[in-house]
């Protein structure tokens, strides 16, 4: 029989081996998780890996020299940076004054007198955000640069980290990017790429100092400023961390840009993001999610010139997605820039070869792109074909069966169709088909459906000269406006056969992908995703509630309302008794 020292003894070492499996396995778990954040580092670690934490805690840091520097701001850390002597304390800094978030050099529309001359500058009816600083303290994280130096004075490669402490963010459904640079890089009035800068003042300076009559002259263009740089020269590298309900899906050096035409002048801005081996090894940027994108390039897309619902190009994007036409996605995502919050974004592809080879399947080196008429990937050859056929398209007879036939064999007739209704649908028009058009094709044969060596369209920016209720533009007429403004639609609707195959896809779009109750429900949806958010968003950037959102969502449902009672009669306006054909062509 056992006596009760043995039987106790034997308890004991049971619950120590156990613990001490349970130390290990989580150690095992640790190594394998901190290799996964702190590859190419140099020997460098973290006690803990980016993430979300319920509590504060301290940060300890590993590496092969004790001459470690770190920095707090975002700036590369050298022997002028603080200095690691003890573990670092991480903990929640949303209450502490903010400092980038109350810069008000990074648009015109802190000015009302700036904004007003953007006003008569560009369009009349564009939009003018009034903007103001944050009268609270924002959300903030903890981001951490760390490099140290060896005994010969080398300097080790940088080792980034953000950090969340409570703010309830760990479950969020709305993924997170942390972004990580110098902040001289957004900010100096020389290289900053997010402010106005010495462009921006330069513009200013003479525009006060010219006459009347000269700035009338000078203000036909766009106002410059540093975040109209474009090139490689306004590209800088930052770090880039994504978390999806609290993982870490990306970790990855990236160059930045600020992406779009004239919406660079509001902000938030969007942001293009790079993978180029220079920076690290990767040519592309590589996120581990359950909707994994493998993309040499990436876009925090801020919803263009619609600032209010910022949905417009995502809301197009999801209705649109089974048409013939190239039609990329939308994530939810909000940014956290150098450890501040930065608002509600949309994380998307950029169209371009990477895009083509991964979506359809063909060789990247096969690609052909253009944009506006501008040749975005190819040869010059290629942009000679493209001017080629879209003269054909435009001036041949297409009553003549051969002509027509010849127009199928350079560009998807369905892709066509498709893509023209669906922008006439939605009232595109000044900014569009004179502007914001893009076409695709493999130059020679290649693999798949998509290998044809046809033309097929690519849809984009979406987000002003159309969808707006109050501009009237439920009942505006853009199938005449198009025809106006688009030879190669002009001319084809002279087929009786796409004629009649386009009044038929204009009709289902009405009863099916554009049915409004069917638009509500996803209008609706996007209203339930962003709610919280949105506030949060608002707040931040103009200092109010989120009553102008939802307002603008009930006018996005009265468009598509108003817009379905009005299809009909813009058709019959246009083709008469056409409107009657049934079917489509053979």
């Amino acid at each position: 029989m056992i006596s009760h020292k043995r039987r106790l003894a034997f308890f004991i070492i049971s619950v120590a081996v156990l613990i001490a499996t349970a130390f290990v396995s989580y150690k095992h778990s640790f190594r394998e998780k901190a290799e996964l954040y702190t590859a190419d580092t140099d020997g460098m670690s973290f006690s803990e890996p980016p993430g979300f934490y319920d509590e504060p805690f301290y940060l300890t840091i590993a590496a092969p020299s004790d001459e470690i520097y770190y920095t707090l701001d975002g700036s590369e850390p050298d022997k002028e940076s603080m200095r690691y002597d003890s573990p670092i304390y991480v903990y929640d800094r949303s209450s502490e004054p903010n400092t980038n978030s109350m810069r008000d050099d990074v648009s015109i529309f802190f000015d009302d007198e700036k904004s007003e001359l953007y006003r008569l500058c560009n369009v009349k009816e564009a939009v003018i955000p009034k903007y103001v600083p944050p009268k609270d303290n924002v959300s903030k994280c903890t981001t951490i640069k760390v490099a140290y130096y060896d005994k010969k004075g080398n300097r080790s490669r940088t080792v980034t980290g953000t950090y969340f402490v409570g703010q309830n963010r760990k479950d969020d459904e709305t993924m997170i990017m942390s972004v990580v640079m110098d902040p001289g890089d957004l900010f100096d009035y020389d290289r900053g790429i997010y402010v106005m800068g010495k462009r921006g003042k330069e513009v200013w300076e003479n525009v006060e100092k010219v006459t009347d009559d000269e700035r009338q002259e000078m203000l036909t263009g766009r106002l410059d400023a540093n975040y109209f740089g474009a090139g490689r020269d306004w590209e800088r590298e930052a770090v880039c961390q994504l978390f999806k309900k609290g993982e870490l899906t990306l970790n990855q050096k990236v160059g930045v840009r600020i992406q779009g035409g004239y919406s660079r002048e509001f902000t938030p801005k969007s942001l293009r993001l790079y993978a180029r081996q220079e920076y690290d090894g990767n040519k592309v940027i590589r996120t581990e999610t359950d909707e994994s994108l493998c993309m040499d390039k990436l876009v925090l897309y801020n919803g263009g010139e619609d600032i209010y619902t910022k949905i417009k190009d995502p809301l197009m994007s999801d209705i649109c997605k089974d048409m013939d036409f190239v039609a990329t996605e939308y994530k939810p995502c909000k940014l956290y820039l150098n450890g501040e919050y930065w608002g509600y974004y949309f994380l998307t592809d950029r169209y371009d070869r990477r895009y083509m080879h991964v979506r359809y399947g063909v060789d990247d080196d096969n690609v052909v792109l253009t944009k506006y008429g501008v040749l975005k990937e190819g040869t010059e050859k290629d942009l000679a074909g493209y001017e080629a056929d879209m003269a054909f398209i435009s001036t041949a007879d297409m009553t003549d069966p051969a002509n027509y036939e010849k127009a199928g064999e350079i560009v998807d007739i369905e892709s066509f169709i498709d893509y023209f209704a669906a922008e006439i649908y939605i009232a595109r028009w000044h900014d569009w088909p004179s502007n914001n058009y893009a076409l695709w094709k493999t130059r020679r044969r290649d693999s798949g459906e998509y290998g044809d060596c046809r033309w097929r369209f690519i849809l984009f920016d979406v987000n002003w000269g159309g969808m707006t209720y109050k501009d009237g533009d439920a009942t505006r007429d853009t199938i005449a406006l198009t025809r106006q403004e688009s030879p190669i639609f002009d001319n084809m609707l002279n087929n009786p056969g796409f004629r009649k195959a386009f009044i038929a896809r204009l009709e289902s779009m009405r009863e099916h992908e554009f049915a409004p109750e069917r638009v509500s429900r996803m209008i609706d949806e996007y209203d339930t995703m962003m709610k919280g958010d949105i506030e949060e968003h608002f707040e931040r950037f103009y200092g109010t509630d989120a009553s102008r959102h939802y307002e603008e969502m009930e006018e996005l449902k009265r468009f598509f309302n108003e817009r379905h009672e009005y299809i009909p009669l813009m058709i019959e306006d246009n083709f008469g008794e056409a409107a009657d054909y049934p079917g489509v062509v053979d």
